[in-house]
């Protein structure tokens, strides 16, 4: 690893399983509020500082549905956020993993996304991914783009936490069964994406767990793991739940870049099931 790590958006999903994995001598963690991305003069201040040899940039605006009501705040985080921590890297000789999702594509292909599809995004969440990634190579050579999909831990308020708490007497729990992506442990993309820096194999990379599956279907699993085999599940269409974004019908990932460097990630359901044991152990 390199002698010097930060990592913006250290109180989220992935920055707290990266802060597990990284030696704290060696590693600044940056939350919110310590750090607003979108205030130029205190990143550049900020990553001077600290000097770091890497910088995983995981601060982000990351509820869909929220970042379709709020563009203008979306924009603020997601493009130029990633504009000004991708300028401090490479003021400081920093190095830079950006990390972005699956809804930079459309969702029109049969079969998973490979890294070098063409993206066209939905939504707005999805389209300022799509110009964070290319605002940081504007700036910045010495960049990994890491694209995850559906993330997960046990930390925080998620789709997984939220159905190993929910109480199937309260009435039929309703899924869409028309969009499918790779449900992703926040914990095997942090381990993923050290390793992946460790190739020095810059470019665009895909970092998901294998397989996919619908709404529907990570949450017969979820429920199958918790031995709730006869709780009421209600499969529906993507049309029966109105949201405020558009959401791809397919944005499976295949992670054909990093494997080729020797980084891979396990099964989605192998993932999901070492977490629900945990979490009940």
């Amino acid at each position: 690893m390199p002698r010097m790590t930060v990592v913006t958006g250290a109180g989220g999903q992935l920055g707290m399983e990266l802060m597990r994995r990284l030696d704290e001598s060696a590693a600044v963690g940056l939350t919110r509020a310590r750090l607003d991305v979108a205030n130029a003069p205190l990143v550049e201040r900020t990553m001077r500082d600290i000097a770091p040899d890497l910088i995983i940039h995981t601060a982000a605006a990351t509820n869909v549905d929220e970042c379709e009501r709020r563009r203008a705040a979306a924009y603020r985080t997601n493009v130029l956020g990633a504009w000004n921590v991708a300028r401090a890297a490479a003021q400081t000789g920093a190095a830079m993993v950006y990390v972005s999702t699956n809804y930079v594509f459309d969702g029109a292909k049969l079969g998973p996304y490979l890294e070098y599809d063409d993206p066209a995004p939905l939504s707005a969440y999805g389209a300022t991914k799509l110009h964070g990634e290319r605002a940081a190579r504007q700036v910045l050579e010495r960049l990994y783009v890491v694209r995850t999909s559906w993330l997960y831990s046990r930390w925080g308020r998620n789709f997984v936490t939220r159905l190993l708490t929910v109480d199937p007497a309260d009435g039929p729990l309703r899924y869409v069964g028309d969009q499918v992506a790779s449900p992703t442990h926040a914990g095997d993309l942090a381990q993923a994406i050290l390793q992946l820096v460790e190739t020095q194999a810059f470019g665009a990379h895909h970092l998901a767990n294998e397989g996919a599956t619908s709404w529907y279907g990570w949450a017969a699993a979820v429920l199958a793991e918790r031995g709730l085999h006869d709780a009421a599940l209600e499969e529906i269409r993507a049309d029966q739940f109105p949201r405020a974004a558009v959401v791809p019908a397919n944005s499976e990932l295949a992670n054909v870049t990093a494997r080729a460097v020797g980084v891979t990630m396990r099964p989605w359901a192998a993932a999901l099931a070492d977490l629900v044991r945990a979490a009940a152990g």
